[in-house]
Parts: C-alpha cells; sequence; structure tokens
C-alpha cells in the first residue's frame, strides 16, 4: 500500500457498487468521481435528500483504502488495486531561514580594570 500513485483527472477508474460514493456506472473518470463527490458533500452540508452513509463507501478514507481497478493514460489494460482518497497540500514557496553568523568566542579577561585610586596608593606607599 505504500506506492500508492496519483491519477490524473481523466483516468479511468472501476470499483464495486458497494463502494460508490456519487456514481452510480461501475467505471467512470476520476474527475466524474470527484464532481459526484463533491455533490453528496454539499447536499449532505445543505441537508439535502436522504443519502445514506455505508461502511463500504467509508473504506475510502481508510488506509487500506477500496479495491477496485484502474484504466491509465498510455495503458492498453486495467491494473488491479486499492483506490483512497487524501487531502494533498502544497505549501507557499517557504520563507529562507536566516541563519545566524558564527562569532569568534572572546576569551574574558579575569584581570581587574585599573582603578583611578591605583595612582594614589602608589604615591602614598611611596
Amino acid at each position: 500500500m505504500e506506492n500508492h500513485q496519483l491519477m490524473k483527472l481523466g483516468e479511468v477508474i472501476s470499483i464495486s457498487t458497494a463502494q460508490h460514493i456519487s456514481i452510480t456506472n461501475e467505471t467512470c473518470t476520476v474527475k466524474e468521481f470527484m464532481r459526484g463527490l463533491s455533490s453528496v458533500v454539499e447536499n449532505y452540508v445543505r441537508g439535502y435528500g436522504n443519502y445514506r452513509w455505508t461502511e463500504g463507501r467509508g473504506q475510502w478514507f481508510t488506509e487500506e483504502g477500496v479495491e477496485g481497478q484502474v484504466l491509465r493514460f498510455g495503458q492498453n489494460e486495467w491494473e488491479s488495486g486499492t483506490l483512497r482518497l487524501r487531502i494533498e497540500f502544497c505549501p507557499d514557496e517557504p520563507e529562507p531561514e536566516l541563519e545566524a553568523p558564527e562569532l569568534p568566542l572572546l576569551e574574558a579577561s579575569i584581570e581587574p580594570a585599573d582603578s583611578p585610586l591605583d595612582e594614589i596608593r602608589r604615591l602614598a606607599e611611596e
């Protein structure tokens, strides 16, 4: 299941009727499927119809996905496998990270600084 590939909108999928979400045909393009799914979600949100959600339909959103077949561009035969729905994210161009320049370490001086009174003390001792 780690080799899922993104399908193009014009490619065709075939699934069993128990796992249909929005399309009544066994085969449809990815674009038709997504358009139908959008319609189901819109109707659900608006409270239209009496659409029943089933466990088979819920499999689309699991890691396992649903069993099906695909007909991809450039292929002459159906390919069996699993299908699943995912949300994709494409981040905006990231802000360049600012790196703090490396500064050389300075050795601290332990010797006390000269006091203005040191000169007076030396003169008093003489």
